[in-house]
């Protein structure tokens, strides 16, 4: 559920970390992805392996929609699950199937992103959507699905399964990614207020759940947890704000939303404010903040010195 969302102001005298990244060579994250996503796509592949039975084009949709085949997307989220837990003190292997959880829900955000009732797409990252493939009814039975294997994982992690599964309840729920959705949808979101910090949600919630989650992974305790969510969300909206920049781009606007403001500007100062928060979470080691760090910046799209900008 990552459509377009309205830019929002930080409150006045907000404190900011300016963005500019120093130059260097690129190599924390390089590493880190080059070892750990070997693993978590293999184990991706595996969550979504159709039973015996189902319908041929249906696993068919099922693998092209995690981008098992065909394009895989940035997987900056789950690669923050990974990355949490590494930075917490913990191992990415004891975090991979909470990882795929949330690579999970965000797919099938997509999914139902693209129905005809929602944004009607017919592409996704340059195939046909997954309503395309396998009809509206299909589709829904997809994402339904994707989502039962993520609860499913999240309640199988050892100790902290029931706490996970919780969680990732109320960030796909009403009070997270699908109130956001339906804030969207009805356009309310345009009053402020309330509804306009729901609609954030439809964006925000999964960041902050993927970071909770590698924490709890790595066993964190609760000062740590907070501190990572509160970093989640800033990001998630940086990343948002910038995506919006880059569509309007497209579109030939100016890059001004509603009121003056520009997203990419609200982009960076909040992805400033999000690299802010790692300097106040309690119980990560320095590879492991410089690591959330590239991979925040490589995210909302202002990398270190030498890696592409942006991943989408």
């Amino acid at each position: 559920m990552n459509g377009n969302t309205s830019p929002l102001s930080l409150p006045s005298g907000t404190p900011v970390h300016r963005v500019p990244a120093p130059a260097s060579v690129p190599g924390p994250l390089h590493r880190f992805t080059a070892e750990v996503l070997p693993t978590f796509e293999a184990a991706l592949a595996a969550s979504v392996r159709p039973p015996a039975g189902l319908t041929p084009v249906v696993g068919e949709a099922l693998a092209a929609a995690v981008g098992v085949t065909g394009a895989p997307g940035s997987r900056w989220r789950p690669l923050l699950t990974l990355a949490a837990a590494r930075a917490a003190g913990g191992t990415f292997e004891a975090a991979i199937p909470a990882a795929v959880a949330v690579e999970l829900t965000h797919t099938a955000s997509l999914v139902l992103d693209d129905l005809p009732c929602m944004d009607d797409a017919d592409e996704r990252r340059g195939v046909a959507s997954t309503h395309r493939q396998v009809g509206t009814g299909g589709a829904v039975l997809v994402a339904l699905s994707l989502l039962g294997r993520a609860a499913e994982l999240l309640g199988n992690v050892p100790e902290e399964g029931g706490a996970l599964a919780a969680a990732w309840g109320g960030a796909f729920g009403l009070a997270g990614m699908s109130g956001g959705q339906a804030v969207d949808l009805t356009g309310a979101f345009m009053s402020g207020g309330a509804p306009r910090r729901l609609h954030r949600k439809k964006t925000t919630a999964l960041s902050a759940f993927a970071l909770e989650a590698g924490a709890r992974c790595a066993s964190a305790n609760l000062e740590t947890r907070e501190a990572l969510v509160r970093f989640g969300r800033d990001l998630g909206w940086a990343y948002q704000l910038a995506d919006d920049a880059e569509d309007w781009k497209e579109d030939g606007r100016l890059g001004k939303g509603p009121g003056g403001r520009a997203p990419r500007a609200q982009s960076e100062r909040l992805l400033g404010r999000a690299i802010g928060h790692l300097d106040t979470v309690p119980g990560l080691d320095a590879e492991g903040r410089v690591l959330l760090e590239a991979l925040a910046r490589k995210a909302a799209g202002f990398p270190q010195a030498g890696e592409a900008r942006k991943w989408g």
